[in-house]
């Protein structure tokens, strides 16, 4: 079987270009929770940080979304990435509390402007030229991106060793650089609209009223929201500020998360390739239900581990999981979304994500501080089972 199909690199070869290289530098997920508890910040102040993001996440998501129905997704892209980069960058040079929460903030704004722009721009793009390729496309993207990820495991085990910690703020901000020019030579099918910019506000807050009533009314994009929302919160509590802590409390080394991280991105790899294999067009309602039950069965026995091997024993299959449920979950949410309201919509997803985001990180923090993380752990467990009762009301297509 070819890996690519006919014409696919032609269009999509910037997508993946991406996908591969700017993830091999992007090395916050495997040492930003370590560099947090060695500036001495609290498990709640590092919830509160990373709550920052989410809060302008919230604030900016649905303008920022429809500006990129209205003006183009490529540019709201790229817009993002030179956001991000330089909040990143600035990272290295500052290191208060405050600081730091204003400029992961930037971050979580800049954030916006491609978290529903990126997906609407590839999807339009893909429908208008060869439809069959979204499918396998979200599936490839996402093990590429995992491939890319490895590389960065191993990249940032050396740069912090050989640097420090704070050299992941720097390489970080060039990842999102070298995205903005491997972009840059992406097509795009939008058709920017021609109008005057005094009436421009108004256009960007009709689209975004729209988009929420869009998804408000709909049958199945509703609880689909509704059940991503309590997904985000149980999986905050098993999220990397749990984890980092509990594994080191199992005396594992600081320098081996970066080793971590890269066997965590070959889980990705071939996990969302998989979903092909247990997933079929027409079936995901009932694999995405199938998986979050199985996703709290796993991790209920984290209360009585006590031993390294025994943690990975149920983070990795996590972790497979959940890279398996994400393509399918994508191309399920999309199904159901027009054309012209996909970034808007996708902007009202990332908005009651960031809300979850923003409840759930200062919690897990306080969870943790007083609970353990063993604990808080096990707790997204026991919050899993409303996300399943509320994904089942779902009808059939």
């Amino acid at each position: 079987m070819k890996l690519f199909q006919k014409g696919e690199l032609n269009l999509l070869w910037p997508f993946y270009l991406d996908s591969l290289i700017s993830p091999m530098f992007y090395l916050i997920p495997a040492f930003y929770i370590i560099y947090f508890i060695n500036l001495e910040f609290s498990m709640f102040q590092i919830g509160i940080l990373m709550s920052a993001s989410y809060l302008t996440m919230l604030l900016f998501e649905i303008p920022t979304g429809s500006v990129a129905d209205l003006y183009g997704r490529k540019f709201s892209v790229l817009l993002g990435n030179i956001i991000c980069a330089v909040a990143f960058i600035l990272m290295f040079f500052f290191t208060s509390f405050y600081s730091v929460l204003i400029l992961l903030a930037l971050t979580g704004f800049g954030a916006t402007f491609s978290s529903g722009a990126h997906e609407a721009w590839t999807t339009d793009l893909i429908n208008k030229n060869k439809k069959s390729l979204l499918r396998q496309f979200f599936m490839k993207r996402m093990s590429i991106d995992s491939l890319g990820l490895v590389i960065s495991g191993l990249i940032g085990a050396f740069l912090v060793k050989e640097f420090g910690l704070s050299i992941i703020w720097p390489v970080t901000g060039a990842s999102f650089i070298v995205s903005f020019f491997i972009l840059l030579f992406a097509k795009e099918s939008f058709i920017k609209k021609n109008f005057k910019l005094s009436n421009s506000l108004k256009k960007v807050n009709k689209q975004s009223l729209k988009s929420i009533n869009y998804a408000k009314n709909h049958p199945i994009l509703f609880y689909f929201l509704l059940t991503s929302m309590v997904w985000i919160i149980a999986g905050g509590f098993a999220s990397e500020i749990s984890w980092v802590p509990f594994l080191q409390g199992l005396n594992f080394p600081e320098h081996a998360f970066g080793y971590l991280w890269s066997a965590m991105a070959m889980i990705g790899i071939i996990a969302p390739l998989s979903s092909s294999f247990f997933s079929k067009k027409g079936k995901e309602r009932q694999f995405l239900l199938t998986i979050m039950i199985i996703i709290t069965i796993i991790t209920i026995p984290i209360i009585l581990v006590n031993n390294i091997i025994a943690a990975f024993i149920i983070l990795f299959p996590l972790l497979f999981l959940t890279g398996l449920a994400k393509p399918i979950e994508r191309v399920y949410f999309h199904r159901y979304i027009p054309s012209k309201l996909r970034a808007g919509v996708g902007g009202v997803e990332s908005m009651i994500l960031s809300v979850a985001g923003i409840i759930t990180a200062p919690l897990v923090g306080i969870s943790i501080d007083y609970l353990g993380p063993r604990t808080t752990i096990f707790l997204s467990a026991i919050l899993m089972i409303p996300a399943i009762i509320i994904f089942s009301r779902i009808k059939k297509d």
